[in-house]
């Protein structure tokens, strides 16, 4: 499987045979309310909001060389940045993956671990379907009261 931004060609191939998955590392089982947490499922931002002080760079095909229990592991990789000082974790980000039909697939935090940097990567533990055009959307202030707000989009084939 191979997985293209569009308008650039950054993507390697997978193999037409294989799926793409990776990993992400989950929320800290210390913070409950965090575990717990599942992002809304509707919601909508003024276009001239989105992709202006949060921006998805590229999503590409990730692999993780594995630990002690997992050896290997294939997926996306979604490369962000958001605004200079600010910690994802703290902010509860997070970023998720739909389908062309608007449909989320799967979302992960932005950052799982406190103290991030305001631009990092986030690896997504999905299959996708070779072919298939998908959005990858970074939201932020994702806690309990508000929901979060969508403030970048990409789109990219699988």
């Amino acid at each position: 499987m191979s997985v293209v931004a569009l308008g650039t060609a950054s993507a390697a191939s997978q193999g037409s045979e294989k799926s793409t998955t990776a990993v992400a590392q989950a929320a800290p089982a210390t913070d409950s309310t965090r575990a717990h947490w599942q992002p809304p499922t509707h919601q909508s931002a003024a276009d001239s909001e989105v992709n202006t002080d949060y921006l998805i760079n590229e999503v590409s095909p990730a692999q993780h060389g594995g630990s002690w229990y997992q050896s290997h592991l294939n997926g996306i990789n979604v490369t962000w940045v958001a605004p200079s000082g600010r910690d994802p974790y703290d902010g509860w980000d997070w970023i998720e993956i739909v389908d062309s039909h608007g449909k989320r697939i799967t979302w992960d935090w932005a950052c799982a671990n406190a103290h991030c940097d305001a631009y990092g990567s986030t690896m997504i533990s999905k299959e996708l379907n070779e072919g298939e055009k998908y959005q990858a959307r970074y939201w932020s202030d994702g806690g309990r009261v508000t929901k979060g707000h969508l403030q970048a989009e990409f789109d990219f084939w699988a």
